[in-house]
């Protein structure tokens, strides 16, 4: 039996006990009258014990703005815009209303522990307009949806923006997300539904290339003639394609291409130094000595040749009158090009051609060097694929760092011929792409003197962007 001594001690402990149990609760009753329990809405947590401030912090949350993303676009929404209303009090008579003697194990042993009650979620009230919200929506589509879009020039970099799809705004799909983002208060961004299936991107045509370099040309003061060939495919483009030009030294393209058809054996290495030196060094007392060769002694001879050979294959624009370097008068020689009265280079009396023309004598080469093509159709057995392709090695030869060279990446196969005086630059040439063999033949004219300092970098940007165009997905 045991002393009843320790019996009163228990009492004595458990009313102890009892009385610091019933202190604390009296304690958190008092905490729960002086601070309601933090706000939970979402992510956010509302703290403040003022029932004012808290409802200010509210209305600050849901009234910043929501960011909408298009893709790389950015819009803001104001949730007045949509007609957006926070009922900020119902949300708060949910704490504040709550009976201070309401019991929370959670909340109590918090609160016995020197913290704080555990938040109180609460659903959001608040409505806005569906209407707006859709309006809303649809100026964004009306602003930033498109069809498909062809590729088009960055002018400043001399590159191609790659064609794009359809893209339309999916108001549907993304309507529930912005719904969404109007009733959180803390995720307020939305990446809207944008769909870019079905039509596919404009493709290149030789239209966008042209558009391009009249972009580049716009400030020329002087007569542009281009003439560019897809060799794939036959595609043409021509800026004063037909437009008389002074022949210069392109004229010698003409002149190995002739040499060669008269020749009916290999060329000595005499001959071979001399085709060399004509086309690589642009050498005119060599280029005589091959017209020479091809007028049997008489390089008048030689040049009448050249322009009957020309007017055959259906170069009509292309001639010579006399041999370079000749002072005396030339025979008047009239043609298409050079009678027509809208546009005017001066050409040389001596020698003319046109944009068309080169190009349609180096697609010529090229393609007989192919084993088909218009010269070999003209010339039956008189010239070979394997001549053409000595033409073409020949004109690799002639390398200057500019012009068209300068304009393609460095490495890359070139065939070319260029050519100036005083008022009028040129270069004619074949480029060897990944993305395509073409024709590029750029003339520059301008009334008295044309400066290098401007037509180089003229005619190597012009170069840039065909290159460019021609390889659209590995552009330089």
């Amino acid at each position: 039996m045991r002393p009843r001594s320790g019996a009163n001690l228990e009492r004595i402990l458990l009313l102890i006990l009892l009385g610091m149990v019933a202190l604390t609760v009296v304690r958190y009753v008092h905490y729960r009258q002086r601070f309601p329990r933090p706000l939970q809405v979402g992510n956010l947590i509302v703290e403040e014990r003022d029932r004012e401030a808290a409802g200010q912090r509210l209305q600050e949350a849901f009234s910043q703005p929501v960011t909408l993303r298009y893709l790389d676009q950015e819009v803001e929404l104001d949730p007045k815009e949509v007609g957006f209303r926070l009922y900020a009090e119902r949300m708060l008579d949910a704490v504040w209303n709550q009976p201070a003697t309401q019991f929370e194990a959670a909340d109590f042993l918090a609160v016995t522990l020197g913290g704080t009650p555990r938040p109180l979620p609460v659903p959001i009230a608040a409505d806005y307009d569906p209407q707006a919200l859709w309006e809303e929506l649809q100026a964004i589509a009306a602003q930033w949806d498109r069809p498909a879009q062809p590729p088009r020039l960055v002018k400043a970099r001399l590159r191609f923006v790659p064609g794009e799809p359809v893209r339309k705004l999916d108001i549907e799909a993304s309507l529930p997300q912005v719904v969404g983002a109007l009733l959180s208060p803390t995720q307020r961004q939305v990446e809207l539904v944008v769909t870019q299936e079905g039509e596919e991107p404009v493709q290149p045509d030789m239209g966008l290339l042209r558009a391009a370099i009249q972009e580049l040309l716009a400030d020329f003061p002087g007569v542009v003639g281009i003439f560019v060939k897809d060799l794939a495919t036959g595609e043409e483009l021509a800026l004063n394609g037909e437009v008389a030009f002074a022949g210069m030294s392109l004229m010698k393209v003409a002149i190995m291409e002739e040499f060669f058809r008269q020749l009916d054996r290999l060329p000595t290495i005499e001959e071979t130094k001399l085709l060399t030196e004509t086309m690589t060094l642009s050498g005119n007392y060599t280029a005589n000595l091959l017209l020479a060769e091809i007028g049997e002694g008489d390089p008048y001879r030689g040049v009448r040749r050249l322009t009957e050979s020309m007017q055959r294959v259906g170069l009509v624009n292309t001639f010579m009158a006399t041999p370079y370097d000749e002072d005396q008068p030339p025979p008047c020689i009239v043609t298409p090009a050079n009678s027509r009265q809208d546009v005017d280079t001066e050409p040389d009396p001596y020698m003319q051609t046109t944009p068309q023309d080169m190009g349609l004598l180096m697609e010529m080469i090229y393609q007989a060097a192919r084993g088909g093509g218009t010269l070999i159709a003209a010339y039956p057995g008189q010239i070979t694929s394997q001549e053409c392709q000595a033409m073409l090695e020949l004109m690799k030869g002639n390398r200057i760092g500019s012009l068209i060279e300068e304009g393609v990446p460095a490495g890359t196969p070139l065939t070319h011929k260029h050519g100036w005086i005083g008022d009028t630059h040129a270069d004619a040439g074949i480029v060897f792409s990944p993305g395509g063999d073409y024709v590029l033949v750029i003339f520059l004219y301008q009334q008295g003197w044309l400066q290098w300092e401007q037509s180089a970098p003229l005619i190597a940007d012009i170069a840039h962007i065909t290159y460019n165009y021609f390889n659209m997905d590995d552009q330089w």
